[in-house]
């Protein structure tokens, strides 16, 4: 009998582990088979919706290569600047010493999806986070939704946390996107029709913006008052 109870504990282990590497390998086959689909689109967008999607994919510096060379092209083209989105972007920096900082305070890598999913609520209507907004689900019914975008700055060559940070990101997105679900059509996440799915993960598709910068940009101090000479 000891035996018999043996050989299903070993059991099980064997399959919780085979299951766990085959839910990696298909993890693995699918950001492939997405980081070919896009690799030659010069649509910057497609490459910030693949870091968020897959932030421990192989591929994840060579998309952010690509979203940056892709964005800036793009912006040069019509010749205008990147612009801020102000109060309705959560800013997120990792310093030179890896260092996180959400809406330019201290903040541990494991508070992050908190801090942004808290951002992204607003349920005080706190004028220094996002505004929201009316739009219509898939049923044409008036819902509301964060105006909320996240803009991520980095240092290049000094970026050894940006995957943990894309992935904290990612969850919270998707923390509030099945906030949404319950919200909208009172329903969990993984009951939610393709339809309503698809559209809750479309109205996430472009909110992420990144800066490489290749030196941390230090705040120059106040210039001296005035001399009395000056004055």
């Amino acid at each position: 009998m000891k035996l018999f109870y043996l050989l299903l504990v070993l059991g099980l282990i064997s399959c919780k582990t085979r299951s766990k590497k085959q839910t990696i390998e298909s993890k693995l086959q699918l950001d492939s088979m997405a980081f070919q689909q896009i690799q030659n689109t010069n649509d910057f967008w497609e490459f910030s919706k693949f870091v968020l999607e897959y932030p421990e994919s192989e591929f994840f510096y060579t998309a952010l290569q690509k979203y940056h060379s892709t964005r800036d092209a793009y912006f040069d083209s019509i010749d205008m600047p990147i612009i801020d989105c102000f109060r309705n972007c959560a800013n997120i920096q990792i310093k030179g010493d890896q260092r996180i900082l959400f809406e330019h305070k201290l903040v541990k890598l494991e508070a992050l999806h908190d801090s942004l999913l808290n951002f992204y609520l607003n349920d005080e209507y706190d004028e220094s986070k996002p505004e929201k907004k009316y739009i219509e689900d898939v049923y044409g019914k008036p819902q509301e939704i964060s105006k909320g975008h996240i803009q991520v700055q980095y240092i290049n060559d000094s970026c050894a946390v940006l995957q943990n940070v894309m992935k904290e990101i990612s969850c919270s997105i998707f923390s509030y996107k099945k906030y949404l679900s319950q919200k909208w059509y009172h329903k969990k996440w993984e009951k939610l029709e393709i339809e309503e799915r698809d559209h809750l993960n479309f109205l996430f598709y472009n909110r992420l913006i990144i800066f490489g910068w290749d030196e941390e940009y230090v705040v120059p101090p106040p210039p001296p008052p005035p001399t009395e000479y000056e004055k």
